[in-house]
């Protein structure tokens, strides 16, 4: 082995044979004794060295340039004002109408801190060699470099608090870049510098984030213990949790998270009781025993401490909404990194909408009511207000998306816009509202009485259940209601989608949430389509470039544009006249709406619309009170009415258009003719006429000699008919003199529907009875006519003249004679005015009860 190691003149002679052996094989090295010339190796030892030299001095000098561009501070002051820098939120016209964060924030001297384990504690869990290093933990950081080359990933992790301080002085880039870091470096170095490090700690305890719209160590006390730290000190299990916040302030908030939030408070005691680099701030039985104890928050601290504002709630919603669309940036990093996040927020509208739900008076005096509100743009998808709670704070729960069984208000977008959609009903279509039973459910209508079968508009004003529960279960079926409520955007357990109660009356199992109710109505607002629900339009980073979403929100086409208009026309009268009168709004804007109310009236819903505005409203109890009766109709309604009112004030009134689909019509009803009549021509022909009134009839000529033995003698398409099938009797002269031979033919139609289907039925009954006399008649005598008697005449032999009355005697006076206008059309018209008139009567029956009745009900109203 020594042999092997030795110099390159003393190789051992087998090795060296070797070496030289397949040098010479593989280029022609020639030597000095061979007059050979040597060749020349790029990759020689000095090369390589001048290469790593050169790189070396240019990563140096690169740092170097990178450190000496870090900014550099005068005093603390300067440091605390680059600090307070913060994001802020953009309203829909691109004006600044919030900051992010720093609401919440009363400054402490360290020496004003009763517990002085509190800072400690921060050191201990955040940067053990604080008071050694020089601003940069060197071992740390080349352990965290180490471990990201390996793992390919950026520059991160051994910040130090004072690296902590500098990196929230410097808002022009937030990515993970080693260029970042170096900059970080650079200022923590100069501060480490220039200032003590118990100011620098001061500093930082000051300004750190500990979620809801809080900063600093004295806030958060308070709004989590109730405490004042400059008067009260801190029990252990509570100067840990707030030590652990750090991390991740938004994860580990004890009001959203508090099984997190007690994991790393636990994890952070045992941190305390540690003797590490930094002595142990307790001992391991006081751990033992804070690690048993619960977190210690309450959320009436938030109440007593918080700054709150008109746009909390929206804030909170679009957090979540960050959260998921941009995963690249973590709550605490938007909150600090000095983004501009552009959104809709409508000043106005959500101002009016945090004032009408915190309004007790429209709770009428009821502690246990609360409400929850979002307003869209329908054209858009974008959420322009958000209504968090009647006591709402940032840390509370947001009304908003809290989920609550809708009631009648799934109805327009599981069973009446199906029911359009795929079987082409519309407002004037007959619907049966009578008992229905499935299983041992028998669902009833609010006013407990049913109502026959009446148009479905009636059904929709008073929003009925029976019938809607029959409609689902005979026409559009659970699967179909099922996929239309998904693709509006409600979300549905596999139990929903089985269920007539949760389809038809909203007995859902988790229910929704005002925005999902929102975006689903905005399909009927936009012409069938909708677009998910979304309050941010772009984030740009501090350098000025725009954020790329994981997600952008989906466009959907819900139902056809004739869907949307029909449903629209029917979800007008509920406002005008049904249910919703208390939604309407000042001026005769057009509007369109539903009502909802759940069983044993827990919760009640107003879901309604303009062009430009669709809301939300749900009004719920938090507690049980049998005596409290909601509808939908009464509490929802009347919110909102104000709040739609506020946003679209100033605004231009714009009516629901028809986009371009064909008007609402009757649908076809097959009826007996009514106005039949006939001449006979004079030269062996009967002709026949009455009124063609739809395209789809076919029509089935019959002839007697005697009225009771009907025999076929042809089809047609038409409204007339020739018979030239007859027998014209020959007089002589004597009998010419007396009059002449005649003969009396009778005629009926039967009208067929060529389209019936099922049940439907395939033929009327048979029309009007005509008689026409048949005989050979001078020139001078003009050809016999009659109208003739209606089927069933108790007097079948008698005749009319010419210029005579030809109805019947039991015809109606009013019916039209054959030839004037409107034939045929007069008597279904006039059935259809009875029946609306009948209807009317109804509804003013039914009006003169308390106007808050929104007539929802049953089992799911």
């Amino acid at each position: 082995m020594d042999d092997f190691r030795m110099g390159r003149d003393n190789v051992p002679s087998r090795s060296g044979s070797k070496a030289r052996s397949f040098g010479r094989s593989r280029s022609p090295v020639r030597r000095k004794g061979n007059n050979k010339k040597k060749k020349f190796r790029f990759f020689n030892k000095k090369w390589i060295l001048l290469v790593l030299l050169t790189t070396v001095l240019l990563v140096v000098g690169g740092c170097s340039a990178v450190l000496m561009s870090a900014p550099t501070y005068k005093s603390m002051d300067e440091v605390i004002k680059d600090m307070k820098k913060t994001s802020v939120v953009m309203d829909t016209n691109g004006k600044e109408a919030m900051k992010l964060g720093g609401e919440n924030l009363e400054y402490v001297k360290l020496e004003d801190v009763k517990s002085k384990e509190l800072p400690e504690a921060f050191v201990k869990v955040e940067d053990e060699r604080f008071y050694e290093h020089n601003g940069v933990d060197y071992w740390g950081l080349g352990r965290a470099v180490v471990k990201n080359i390996i793992a390919l990933g950026k520059a991160e992790g051994a910040s130090t608090i004072t690296m902590q301080v500098a990196r929230n002085t410097i808002l022009d880039s937030r990515k993970k870049t080693y260029t970042r870091k170096l900059r970080e470096i650079g200022v923590a170095v100069n501060l480490d510098r220039k200032f003590k490090k118990e100011k620098i700690l001061e500093v930082y305890l000051n300004y750190i984030d500990f979620g809801n719209g809080v900063k600093g160590i004295k806030m958060a006390a308070k709004i989590y213990f109730g405490k004042d730290i400059t008067k009260e000190k801190l029990e252990p299990q509570e100067i840990a949790m707030l030590a652990g916040m750090p991390k991740a302030p938004y994860g580990y908030d004890p009001y959203k998270y508090p099984e997190k939030a007690k994991q790393r408070r636990n994890v952070v005691l045992m941190k305390m009781a540690e003797d590490s680099t930094r002595p142990p701030i307790i001992t391991e039985k006081e751990k033992e025993q804070a690690q048993k104890t619960p977190l210690g928050v309450d959320k009436k601290y938030l109440a007593e401490h918080l700054k709150s504002n008109s746009y909390s709630a929206y804030k909170a919603y679009m957090m979540d909404e960050v959260e998921k669309r941009y995963p690249q940036i973590s709550q605490k990093e938007l909150v600090n990194g000095g983004y501009k996040v552009y959104t809709a927020l409508d000043p106005k509208a959500q101002e009016s909408a945090q004032k009408a739900v915190k309004n007790d008076e429209y709770y009428q005096g009821h502690e246990e009511l609360d409400a929850g509100l979002t307003m869209m743009d329908p054209r858009k998808g974008e959420v322009v207000a958000v209504g968090g709670g009647r006591n709402y704070l940032p840390g509370y729960k947001l009304r908003a998306t809290e989920n609550h069984q809708p009631g009648s208000t799934i109805k327009p977008i599981t069973v009446y816009s199906p029911l359009i959609q795929e079987e082409g009903y519309n407002e004037h279509y007959p619907v049966k509202d009578e008992p229905i039973r499935i299983g041992e459910w028998e669902p009833k209508n609010y006013t407990g009485q049913f109502y026959g079968t009446i148009p479905m508009q009636e059904m929709v004003e008073k929003s009925l259940n029976a019938s809607t529960v029959r409609l689902l279960k005979e026409q559009v079926g659970l699967s179909t209601a099922a996929k239309y409520g998904e693709k509006a955007g409600l979300k549905l357990e596999e139990k929903d989608s089985k269920s007539y109660a949760a389809l038809a009356l909203g007995g859902l199992t988790k229910g929704v949430d005002t925005v999902q109710m929102a975006q689903a109505y905005s399909a009927l607002a936009n012409n069938g389509a909708n677009i998910q629900a979304h309050t941010v339009r772009k984030i740009v980073g501090p350098n000025g470039e725009e954020l790329t979403p994981k997600t952008k929100p989906k466009k959907n086409r819900v139902y056809s544009k004739k869907t949307a208009y029909y449903m629209t026309r029917m979800l007008e009268s509920v406002v005008q006249e049904g249910t919703g009168v208390n939604a309407q709004l000042p001026g005769g804007r057009p509007v369109a709406g539903k009502t909802g109310t759940t069983q044993n009236s827990k919760e009640a819903w107003f879901v309604g619309y303009t062009p430009q505005y669709v809301t939300a409203v749900t009004v719920f109890k938090t507690k049980e009170n049998e005596d409290l009766q909601l509808t939908g109709g009464s509490y929802p309604a009347k919110m909102f009415k104000q709040v739609m009112a506020d946003a679209l004030n100033g605004k231009k009134a714009i009516p629901f258009k028809n986009p371009g689909v064909p008007e609402p019509q009757p649908p076809f009803e097959l009826k007996p003719v009514s106005d039949l009549s006939g001449s006979f021509d004079g030269n062996g022909a009967v002709n026949l006429k009455w009124t063609d009134y739809a395209n789809r009839v076919k029509y089935r000529v019959q002839r007697s000699e005697d009225q009771s033995d009907w025999q076929d003698i042809g089809e047609t398409e038409k409204g007339s008919f020739s018979d030239s099938n007859i027998k014209v009797p020959e007089s002589n002269a004597l009998e010419d003199f007396f009059g002449g031979k005649s003969k009396k033919y009778y005629y009926r139609v039967i009208a067929v529907d060529t389209q019936a289907e099922g049940d439907d039925p395939a033929e009327a009954k048979p029309s009007n009875v005509v008689g026409v006399t048949v005989a050979k008649k001078s020139e001078e005598e003009p050809p016999d006519e009659e109208r003739g008697d209606e089927e069933g005449d108790e007097h079948p032999g008698e005749e009319q003249q010419p210029g005579e009355d030809q109805r019947s005697e039991d015809q109606d006076p009013s019916t039209p004679l054959p030839g004037d206008e409107g034939t045929g059309n007069q008597e279904p018209g006039n059935e259809q005015g009875n029946q609306g008139d009948e209807n009317g009567n109804g509804n003013q029956g039914n009006n003169e009860g308390d106007e808050n009745d929104d007539g929802d009900g049953g089992f799911f109203g």
